[in-house]
């Protein structure tokens, strides 16, 4: 069995609804308009029967004479019939109230009754004559024939059952017009996402025409294009690089194979292209590593172990490892403050290393990088400063993405730098449950690592 389509979901809920709704409205027209004509008729009765009872009561004896005075009361109405007994005994029948109706009558107890006879509906009402002189069982039947409002009430329903279908069907139809015109936005979200490919992320759907429950919708479905047009982007780009990058050193070890192929050599030149490419192979590895590392990354399985330590110890053993490369780029690093974290000291240490590498890269010779270390609340922050080329704002937080690079120029003829340090600190402060952040203005840039401080039992 297929799905059932919005569209037809929605109009069948219209057409119910408004099917439910003009039941209610027939029924309950139906029940008012029967309740006023009964209590409509149960006033005439009434009053019909307080005036025979003040035409017997005005009488000595029933005679002709006060029968003549109930046919005036009587008369000049229509489809009243009555009947006095006195005793058991009828001394007075008018009109339909007959022999044959009297004895269904006489049987009910309440005062307001209904009886069907020969096809006529009748409704009635049964009166005792009190402190009357021919006795004191007497009793007066009024009756008004109502079988046409009956069948007027027949003919009604039917009318009203009529109508119900056919406005059922009419507000499905309507209703399937009117849904459709009010989904048409999302018929134009259908389309445009079945256009959507690698090569074509730069389609938007207008909201100028988009109803306003569907504004967030078609707002949150432009802004998943732009980050799958921004990410592919990105993916392309360092698709092209890593492999760039792999092809130059690739190409580095063939031709020096190559070379050494084209005649003998001596031991000692063998040697030499092996250390070569050992060295490429091992730069290669690393990047490869890297990748993995930040897969495992993505996919959370990334668990780092549980123990204590001293940020300023980590840091000081990063910073003797990068002091030769300082030397050279005449840079001091100056470290202050401590703090005691809860984590993976190797992994804390390679995030610290990340972002010591690329501070004495990019700073001025004759600089001092600064990294202060600080405790506050229940956390700890690292952060490192050096002076150097400003980094745009707009760019604060992409340099933390794989997927991007400031200078998309590839660099030829080298491996060390493959743009994923960053993305590869900020994985692993993430999962030691802080956050990194980086601020840079008027030739300073300070990255800043805050983790969770350990806290001393």
């Amino acid at each position: 069995m297929g799905k059932v389509s919005l569209t037809s979901r929605m109009a069948i809920a219209f057409m119910l609804v408004v099917t439910v709704v003009l039941m209610a409205a027939a029924i309950s027209f139906n029940y008012f308009c029967q309740l006023h004509f009964e209590r409509k008729d149960e006033q005439v009765l009434n009053e019909k029967a307080a005036a025979v009872e003040r035409t017997l009561l005005n009488s000595s004896a029933f005679g002709p004479e006060t029968a003549s005075r109930i046919d005036a009361v009587i008369e000049h109405s229509f489809g009243f019939a009555t009947a006095v007994v006195v005793d058991g005994k009828t001394v007075y029948s008018h009109h339909n109230l007959s022999e044959s109706l009297l004895p269904l009558v006489t049987d009910i107890q309440e005062e307001r009754w209904t009886v069907n006879f020969a096809g006529h509906q009748y409704s009635g009402i049964t009166r005792k004559v009190n402190q009357w002189v021919e006795g004191q069982d007497t009793v007066i039947y009024l009756a008004l024939d109502v079988t046409h409002r009956v069948h007027f009430f027949e003919m009604i329903q039917q009318w009203f059952a009529y109508t119900l279908v056919v406005s059922a069907l009419l507000s499905g139809a309507l209703g399937v017009v009117l849904i459709r015109k009010g989904l048409k936005p999302i018929d134009e979200l259908s389309k445009t996402s079945s256009t959507v490919t690698a090569n074509c992320l730069d389609t938007r759907i207008p909201t100028e025409s988009v109803p306003g429950e569907l504004h967030e919708l078609v707002d949150n479905f432009n802004e998943m294009l732009s980050r799958l047009d921004d990410s592919f982007l990105r993916l392309s780009g360092f698709s092209a690089d890593i492999a760039h990058e792999l092809r130059t050193p690739l190409n580095s070890m063939l031709t020096q194979m190559e070379v050494a192929l084209l005649r003998d050599r001596e031991n000692t030149d063998y040697k030499d292209i092996l250390y070569s490419a050992l060295e490429e192979l091992r730069r290669m590895s690393k990047m490869v590593d890297d990748m993995l590392f930040l897969a495992k990354a993505d996919n959370g399985k990334i668990t780092p172990s549980a123990e204590g330590a001293s940020m300023a110890e980590m840091t000081t053993s990063v910073i003797e490892y990068y002091e030769l490369a300082a030397e050279d780029k005449k840079v001091e690093i100056a470290l202050s403050g401590d703090g005691s974290v809860h984590g993976d000291k190797s992994m804390l240490r390679r995030a610290i290393s990340n972002i010591v590498s690329n501070a004495v890269r990019y700073a001025e010779e004759g600089s001092i990088i600064r990294v202060e270390i600080s405790e506050s609340g229940n956390s700890v922050s690292t952060a490192i400063t050096n002076r150097g080329i400003t980094i745009p704002a707009e760019l604060h937080t992409r340099i933390f993405d794989r997927f991007y690079r400031v200078d998309t120029a590839r660099r030829e003829g080298t491996t060390l730098n493959a743009g994923l340090g960053m993305a590869i600190t900020r994985s692993i402060v993430e999962a030691h449950k802080g956050r990194i952040a980086c601020e840079s203005a008027e030739g300073h840039t300070t990255f800043t690592m805050t983790l969770p401080r350990l806290m001393s039992s």
